[in-house]
Protein backbone atom coordinates (compact mmCIF):
# COMPACT_ATOMS: atom_id res chain seq x y z
CA UNK A 1 0.00 0.00 0.00
CA UNK A 2 2.82 2.43 1.08
CA UNK A 3 4.33 1.80 -2.66
CA UNK A 4 1.24 2.55 -4.33
CA UNK A 5 1.01 5.81 -2.54
CA UNK A 6 4.54 6.43 -3.18
CA UNK A 7 3.94 5.93 -6.93
CA UNK A 8 0.53 8.15 -6.99
CA UNK A 9 2.41 11.34 -5.28
CA UNK A 10 5.44 10.84 -7.81
CA UNK A 11 3.10 11.05 -10.49
CA UNK A 12 1.23 13.89 -9.27
CA UNK A 13 4.90 15.54 -8.54
CA UNK A 14 6.13 14.88 -12.53
CA UNK A 15 2.90 16.36 -13.67
CA UNK A 16 2.56 19.45 -11.61
CA UNK A 17 6.16 20.83 -11.74
CA UNK A 18 6.74 21.11 -15.58
CA UNK A 19 2.92 22.57 -15.65
CA UNK A 20 3.83 25.35 -12.98
CA UNK A 21 7.03 25.94 -15.18
CA UNK A 22 5.33 26.52 -18.33
CA UNK A 23 2.82 28.61 -16.60
CA UNK A 24 6.04 30.87 -15.58
CA UNK A 25 7.25 30.74 -18.70
CA UNK A 26 4.08 31.53 -20.34
CA UNK A 27 3.57 34.43 -18.08
CA UNK A 28 6.82 35.91 -18.82
CA UNK A 29 7.29 35.85 -22.61
CA UNK A 30 3.62 37.68 -22.43
CA UNK A 31 5.23 40.35 -20.15
CA UNK A 32 8.39 40.39 -22.63
CA UNK A 33 6.22 40.79 -26.17
CA UNK A 34 3.90 43.55 -23.95
CA UNK A 35 6.82 45.31 -22.96
CA UNK A 36 8.50 45.42 -26.88
CA UNK A 37 5.03 46.28 -28.24
CA UNK A 38 3.75 49.18 -25.79
CA UNK A 39 7.67 50.81 -26.43
CA UNK A 40 7.23 50.51 -30.06
CA UNK A 41 3.91 51.96 -30.00
CA UNK A 42 5.17 55.14 -27.36
CA UNK A 43 7.85 55.86 -29.99
CA UNK A 44 5.01 55.75 -32.69
CA UNK A 45 2.67 58.22 -30.65
CA UNK A 46 5.85 60.21 -30.32
CA UNK A 47 7.13 60.46 -33.76
CA UNK A 48 3.77 61.13 -35.56
CA UNK A 49 1.65 63.15 -33.29
CA UNK A 50 -1.63 63.08 -34.64
CA UNK A 51 -4.90 65.44 -35.08
CA UNK A 52 -6.62 64.78 -32.39
CA UNK A 53 -7.11 61.71 -29.33
CA UNK A 54 -9.76 59.33 -31.70
CA UNK A 55 -7.39 59.48 -34.83
CA UNK A 56 -4.42 58.93 -32.87
CA UNK A 57 -5.79 55.93 -30.77
CA UNK A 58 -7.19 54.67 -34.31
CA UNK A 59 -3.24 54.64 -35.55
CA UNK A 60 -1.93 53.10 -32.67
CA UNK A 61 -4.14 50.10 -32.88
CA UNK A 62 -3.18 49.73 -36.44
CA UNK A 63 0.02 50.22 -35.63
CA UNK A 64 0.17 47.44 -32.72
CA UNK A 65 -1.81 45.50 -35.45
CA UNK A 66 1.05 45.17 -38.03
CA UNK A 67 3.64 45.04 -35.12
CA UNK A 68 1.86 41.48 -33.60
CA UNK A 69 1.49 40.04 -37.72
CA UNK A 70 5.11 41.07 -38.49
CA UNK A 71 6.86 40.15 -35.53
CA UNK A 72 4.33 36.76 -34.92
CA UNK A 73 3.88 37.73 -31.36
CA UNK A 74 1.82 35.54 -29.39
CA UNK A 75 -0.40 38.27 -28.11
CA UNK A 76 -3.87 38.08 -29.62
CA UNK A 77 -4.77 41.77 -30.80
CA UNK A 78 -9.00 41.03 -29.31
CA UNK A 79 -7.49 41.36 -25.96
CA UNK A 80 -5.21 43.62 -25.90
CA UNK A 81 -6.79 47.10 -24.12
CA UNK A 82 -5.01 50.14 -25.38
CA UNK A 83 -5.15 53.95 -24.22
CA UNK A 84 -3.44 56.82 -25.06
CA UNK A 85 -4.50 59.99 -22.73
CA UNK A 86 -2.48 63.41 -23.15
CA UNK A 87 -1.83 64.45 -19.64
CA UNK A 88 0.25 68.02 -21.12
CA UNK A 89 -1.03 69.52 -23.79
CA UNK A 90 -0.60 73.32 -25.43
CA UNK A 91 -3.91 72.84 -28.41
CA UNK A 92 -6.81 71.39 -27.18
CA UNK A 93 -6.99 69.20 -30.25
CA UNK A 94 -3.80 69.38 -31.57
CA UNK A 95 -1.71 66.82 -30.60
CA UNK A 96 2.02 68.38 -31.52
CA UNK A 97 5.44 69.37 -29.82
CA UNK A 98 6.28 68.95 -26.01
CA UNK A 99 2.43 67.68 -25.71
CA UNK A 100 2.93 64.40 -23.01
CA UNK A 101 0.76 61.72 -23.44
CA UNK A 102 0.53 57.96 -20.96
CA UNK A 103 -0.18 54.76 -23.01
CA UNK A 104 -1.02 52.39 -21.31
CA UNK A 105 -1.24 48.43 -22.46
CA UNK A 106 -3.00 45.75 -20.45
CA UNK A 107 -3.66 41.91 -21.31
CA UNK A 108 -5.78 39.01 -19.04
CA UNK A 109 -3.32 37.44 -16.92
CA UNK A 110 -2.20 34.43 -19.53
CA UNK A 111 -2.86 30.64 -18.33
CA UNK A 112 -0.76 27.73 -19.41
CA UNK A 113 -3.57 25.40 -17.52
CA UNK A 114 -6.36 26.05 -15.44
CA UNK A 115 -4.75 23.00 -12.99
CA UNK A 116 -2.87 26.05 -11.38
CA UNK A 117 -5.37 28.21 -10.02
CA UNK A 118 -4.66 31.95 -10.65
CA UNK A 119 -6.10 35.37 -9.42
CA UNK A 120 -7.71 36.79 -12.45
CA UNK A 121 -5.62 39.81 -13.19
CA UNK A 122 -3.89 41.79 -15.73
CA UNK A 123 -0.76 42.31 -17.15
CA UNK A 124 -0.14 45.85 -17.41
CA UNK A 125 2.29 48.32 -18.99
CA UNK A 126 2.36 52.23 -18.69
CA UNK A 127 4.58 54.12 -20.82
CA UNK A 128 5.09 57.93 -20.68
CA UNK A 129 6.41 60.25 -23.28
CA UNK A 130 6.26 63.51 -25.10
CA UNK A 131 5.59 64.20 -28.66
CA UNK A 132 8.04 65.02 -31.03
CA UNK A 133 6.49 66.66 -34.02
CA UNK A 134 5.93 70.26 -34.94
CA UNK A 135 2.52 71.59 -35.58
CA UNK A 136 3.85 72.55 -38.65
CA UNK A 137 4.67 68.87 -39.63
CA UNK A 138 1.26 67.41 -39.15
CA UNK A 139 -0.30 69.25 -42.21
Amino acid sequence: MGQLIAVILNVMVLLVVPLGILQAHTVIQARNELLEVSAAAAKYVSNHGGMNEALIQQEVRAYISRELTEKRMSLSEPELAVTVTRIRAADPILWSHEDEFVLQMSIPFPQFTMLIPMPAKTLQVIRQGTINVMDYDLS
